[in-house]
């Protein structure tokens, strides 16, 4: 599950770094761009590669229409590394309409006493079924 940090059109995607501290270290990011325009294939697989060659940890590059998105495992200051390389793709850079930077986030897993109650609840309900069925 994620969470969203920051969204921002093209001019701010070069201050994308100054989130960096948004993610923590060792935790997933997802960058996503608005394009006007899907991108062809080969440009996608290019910004791949790239991410890939400058070792973003994790690093995926997926398209669905005119979204692309970038995930990611922070490990380094990689937002400037990011917005870098898809700046410098002119073919996507050009196209940018926004983006939105989410972290994930791990849902807390339910409390004993919570639980608890749910088999309860749960019990309840079926033994309340089970005595209207005979």
């Amino acid at each position: 599950m994620y969470k969203v940090v920051a969204q921002g059109g093209m001019a701010e995607l070069q201050n994308l770094a100054a989130y960096e501290g948004a993610i923590d270290e060792g935790s997933r990011g997802k960058l996503e761009l608005d394009l006007r325009l899907p991108v062809p294939d080969w440009t996608v697989a290019e910004l791949e590669g790239q991410l890939v060659n400058a070792r973003v940890a994790e690093a995926k590059v997926t398209q669905s229409g005119s979204r692309l998105g970038i995930s990611f495992r922070k490990g380094f200051p990689w937002l400037a590394v990011i917005a870098a390389i898809v700046l410098g793709l002119v073919v996507i850079a050009i196209l940018i309409i926004g983006w939105t930077l989410f972290k994930e986030v791990i849902p807390e897993p339910l409390k004993f006493p919570v639980a608890l109650g749910l088999i309860i609840i749960a019990g309840i309900v079926a033994v309340g079924y089970a005595r209207r069925r005979t």
